[in-house]
């Protein structure tokens, strides 16, 4: 088959490859992962196979059109968003009427209400949860659709969900290619930035899933791979990938493991096999707030270089409720370790969990300026359909027409405002200054772009 893998357009900087999707204030793009380790697998069995990121290539829905279209697949696969589901579904439909081609609605974020946004659509055909590398490959095989697992298919006006596969395991992950070499085929690398990263950068997994597996906010964990399963690859197939970056992907500045986070154990592994095989790429990963002062000081000796980090907030009771497993004094003694370590930190806060209110949103803006990490960003809480944080939220009635968090004490304007002023409070600040000073085409001129559109979010017009 003629396959082509699509994350529709929608609005200029959205971004929906992520655990959440929104639209970036700094032009962040991750790359589409779960697409690109479909599109690898697909081309393996024999399939001629395009990827198309209309949001990182900035083509509008016209443009987009006109690349499906030339391409004539006989297979569409759309990758949909939440904030972006009408619209993602309302062009799946329109290009399957006009090229009369099979068409698959996946991701997480369609895993998460499947029948739901299923029913959106009047002509897509099909649409899969979780996991979509091998119901994707036997729907192209010619399999019968009631016996292929996990997807979701039209029997008349009914909607039938098959039964759930297992996931993949350690082996079945190594046996798919590399998705390093399948993206650098099919996308301008140069299209994907985020500001903790040297640039340009890939994107790869080491395994699927989260230890910890708890979050209540988090949309992979809830809807894709979920609870606490971490299905790795193999430490030599990951390294060897590495490898191959460096050998034969020269423009690559960095590798961002995308895995929900590295542990203990798997970053002593992963450092000790890309020390004794002398690589020199540098890289970063997700990290939970408690990795060891020796495990961090051999990943930075394995050439890591950041740590993207969960705190999320600064108030003890929000961090119970969202289930995050990990204290302010055990947080604060890791993010001592890790500078100690010589490792930057790229740290993750939002404003407008469950219980926030104006005193908590304060504590966590003046512990985010007091923990100092090398960035940071100050979302507001996204609340993702499928989890515990949204059945919360839906049950209390504290969502907007918007689907944002609005609580009767703490408003949704107020949470906006709380977030303005912790950007304002790390970035307008003596400290990021000093950054600057020592660093400045990377935290400064480097960013000139980001910058004309992040002042005004953060002084004066809506975000």
């Amino acid at each position: 088959m003629r396959i082509l893998l699509l994350s529709p357009p929608y609005v200029t900087d959205y971004m929906r490859n992520a655990r959440c999707d929104f639209v970036s204030l700094s032009s962040t793009q991750w790359y589409p992962v779960w697409l690109g380790y479909a599109g690898a697998w697909l081309e393996k069995c024999g399939h001629t196979v395009k990827l198309v990121d209309a949001p990182s290539a900035y083509l509008d829905h016209a443009a987009t059109e006109r690349v499906v279209s030339e391409f004539r697949p006989d297979m569409l696969v759309v990758y949909s968003g939440q904030k972006s589901r009408l619209n993602d579904v309302e062009i799946a439909d329109r290009l399957t009427e006009k090229l009369g081609c099979l068409t698959v609605l996946a991701g997480p974020y369609f895993s998460a209400r499947p029948e739901e946004t299923f029913a959106c659509a009047h002509a897509v055909q099909y649409g899969i949860t979780s996991e979509m590398e091998f119901p994707l490959m036997e729907l192209a095989d010619g399999h019968d659709p009631r016996t292929i697992k996990n997807l979701l298919w039209r029997d008349g006006d009914r909607i039938v969900q098959n039964e759930n596969r297992p996931y993949l395991t350690s082996e079945q992950l190594d046996d798919i290619p590399f998705v390093s070499r399948f993206f650098s085929k099919q996308l301008d690398i140069y299209d994907y930035k985020t500001i903790s990263e040297y640039h340009p950068f890939i994107d790869i997994m080491s395994g699927r899933g989260c230890h910890w597996g708890q979050c209540t906010f988090c949309l992979w964990v809830h809807t894709f791979v979920t609870g606490r399963t971490y299905n790795m690859r193999s430490v030599e197939n990951l390294v060897d990938e590495f490898e191959f970056i460096e050998r034969d992907l020269p423009d690559v500045r960095a590798v961002m493991i995308q895995d929900d986070m590295l542990t203990d154990d798997r970053a002593v592994e992963l450092s000790n096999e890309m020390i004794h095989r002398n690589l020199k790429n540098s890289w970063s990963c997700y990290a939970r707030s408690n990795l060891s002062y020796d495990t961090m000081k051999l990943m930075k000796q394995a050439n890591c270089r950041n740590l993207h980090v969960g705190y999320e907030s600064g108030d003890p009771e929000i961090l119970k409720r969202i289930r995050k497993g990990v204290s302010i004094k055990v947080m604060e003694e890791f993010t001592r370790n890790a500078k100690r370590a010589g490792l930057r930190i790229h740290g993750d806060f939002a404003i407008g969990f469950p219980g926030e209110s104006l005193e908590s949103a304060e504590r966590t803006i003046r512990w985010a300026k007091r923990l100092n990490p090398h960035t940071a960003q100050f979302q507001l809480a996204n609340v993702l359909e499928g989890t515990p944080f949204h059945k919360e939220c839906v049950d209390n009635g504290w969502l907007n027409e918007n689907g944002e968090p609005d609580y009767p004490n703490f408003s949704n304007s107020d949470i906006r405002a709380a977030a303005k002023r912790a950007y304002r409070t790390f970035y307008l600040s003596p400290q990021w200054a000093m950054k600057c000073v020592r660093h400045p085409y990377e935290n400064f001129l480097s960013r000139m772009k980001t910058m004309r559109v992040a002042l005004p979010a953060m002084l004066w017009s809506k975000w």
